[in-house]
């Protein structure tokens, strides 16, 4: 059972415990809810991190996956280069 929201309260109602059932169980939905977002976030949170970890700029400047392997003589004025991965870093 999903929660079912009254919005027609009037001054004088009483409350009745179908009410307060009813409010536990919006309480317990929006938990589970939370629980299925903070998974959801997680994920995103991860899927972005990786994202950035190939990029070493994050985002500011264009990637260029050129392979260096070939090139025999090369002056890096402004980044590294990693010789391991055969790829300039900014």
């Amino acid at each position: 059972m999903s929660y079912q929201a009254k919005t027609n309260w009037a001054f004088n109602d009483p409350v009745t415990e179908y009410d307060i059932n009813r409010w536990e169980q919006g309480i317990a939905d929006a938990h589970a809810q939370i629980s299925v977002l903070t998974a959801d976030v997680s994920n995103l949170k991860t899927r972005m991190n990786t994202l950035e970890a190939t990029l070493p700029d994050g985002f500011t400047r264009n990637n260029f996956n050129d392979d260096l392997a070939t090139v025999s003589s090369i002056t890096v004025i402004r980044g590294y280069y990693n010789e391991a991965q055969s790829r300039l870093e900014v």
